[in-house]
């Protein structure tokens, strides 16, 4: 299907606005000019536009092992699957977390990370017990919802006692096997609701009026599901799927205490944006769709879909969208952009330094970023200042001060280094900046948007004489 080039200009234009950098201060009239020593060199460092699978951000794939996967494998960063409790805990106290391990071990076999929740409730699935069966055997209490084709499927009484002390020995054994695997980059909160979506909508037990009838309060809601996740998962990053508006004030006091917000309704649904929006500069937030693109395909509607995601995107800045794949299938070069758009996306723009330095003198560096994506970066990230010796090999790693958490969408961050040399001996070095997530790591993790990248990662931007 051939994209209409408007949207395509409106698109552009779109992510244009929202990369632009900030203009520099105007100068004052009675101020001297700076001088510079004769060795100075200013280097304007050219922008590239290849996909970057940074950490903390990126698509997010739901569909496991298979060709499709290994087609998008370029484009997404993430693995994501819903798991059914009845399947993860199928008698009392037996778990079966090998369905969990498989699914992470394929995505790190494919060098993503994973993301996912456990379900109570699935109005989608023809299975009768999503919660196991023995906890209603227990003496929980329960609904039966009957779906179209006749299909009945036993869901609990959201504020029962015996179904949430169940819950709670879950999830705690859930936070013991899987809190802070450095795989599992984010996990849903799902005990509540169908799908786990913290609403009651699409079930039907027979009262007309369950949907609302059949709600916890927002401060029960709070503590007796929320909060068992906090305490099983204190190192994971927690996401409550918005559920309605009822709860906006919970999960907005709940984004200060570190639990972040996900929207499973994006392009058909506005309501909850707001909410997101709040965790900007705190917390990433995350996007799913609440029909799959091949509907809007259908009915004609492409741009229409297109057009309200990128509003979407401007209004709750996600650092995780889901990749759908009729949409990466017709839209392939947006996909290209919105994979480095979403969350962080710095760039590499200038670089000013000394090319000669005496023994004992000191290296003066300037270096210009610009984060052309939509929210900061939440991940730890120090920079790096790297000497490379003529072969590329690493010769000196020099830590700065920079907060690259502060390198806010749209503005110009400068940084500037200074470095002496006392020891290091005479030569000639290639210099490189480097984005790690902590000193540990042997070489930068993080990709930028601009040329000069080595093998390593380190990004070369000048060179400089020493003695």
């Amino acid at each position: 299907m051939k994209r209409k080039c408007a949207l395509l200009a409106a698109a552009a234009l779109l992510f244009a606005a929202g990369c632009a950098s900030v203009p520099p201060p105007k100068e004052e009239t009675d101020k001297a000019p700076e001088t510079k020593p004769k060795n100075t060199v200013v280097k304007t460092i050219a922008d590239t536009d290849e996909v970057l699978l940074n950490p903390g951000k990126g698509f997010v794939y739901y569909g496991g092992d298979s060709a499709t996967s290994k087609k998008v494998a370029p484009y997404y960063t993430t693995g994501y699957h819903r798991f059914s409790w009845a399947d993860i805990e199928p008698q009392d106290g037996q778990y079966n977390f090998e369905k969990i391990d498989h699914q992470i071990d394929y995505y790190k076999s494919q060098g993503k990370t994973f993301g996912f929740g456990v379900m109570c409730c699935n109005s989608s699935s023809d299975e009768m017990y999503i919660t196991p069966e023995f906890v209603f055997d227990k003496g929980a209490g329960f609904d039966i919802s009957t779906k179209s084709n006749g299909v009945r499927q036993v869901i609990p009484k959201w504020d029962d006692e015996i179904y949430l002390s169940e819950v709670d020995e879950f999830v705690a054994a859930l936070g013991e096997r899987y809190d802070g695997n450095a795989d599992v980059v984010f996990l849903d909160i799902l005990s509540y609701g169908n799908w786990g979506e913290q609403h009651l909508f699409g079930l039907d037990t027979g009262d007309p009026d369950y949907s609302y009838k059949g709600r916890v309060s927002p401060e029960f809601f709070r503590d007796r599901y929320v909060r068992p996740y906090m305490e099983a998962f204190p190192n994971t990053l927690l996401f409550n799927p918005w559920g309605y508006d009822a709860l906006n004030d919970v999960y907005e006091a709940l984004i200060e205490e570190g639990v972040s917000v996900r929207r499973d309704g994006i392009v058909k649904y506005t309501n909850g944006l707001d909410v997101l929006a709040k965790a900007y500069g705190k917390l990433p937030v995350a996007f799913e769709y609440a029909e799959k693109y091949s509907h809007y395909i259908d009915d004609g509607r492409e741009d229409y879909f297109n057009e309200r995601l990128m509003e979407a995107i401007e209004v709750a800045k996600p650092s995780y969208i889901q990749l759908d794949i009729d949409w990466f299938d017709n839209n392939l070069e947006l996909c290209k952009t919105l994979a480095n758009r979403m969350g962080y996306y710095f760039r590499l723009k200038e670089a000013e330094y000394t090319e000669k330095v005496a023994a004992g003198e000191t290296l003066e560096v300037r270096l210009r970023f610009l984060n052309d994506g939509v929210a900061p970066i939440y991940e730890p990230c120090t920079l790096y200042l790297g000497l490379l010796d003529e072969e590329g090999n690493l010769a000196e790693r020099i830590p700065t001060s920079a907060v690259p958490e502060n390198w806010l969408p749209g503005e110009a961050a400068e940084e500037r280094i200074s470095v002496p040399f006392d020891g290091l001996p005479a030569g000639n070095y290639r210099l490189a900046a480097g984005l790690f997530r902590n000193g540990e790591d042997e070489a930068p993790c993080y990709l930028l948007g601009s040329e000069g990248k080595t093998e390593d990662n380190w990004y070369v931007f000048g060179r400089t004489a020493i003695g």
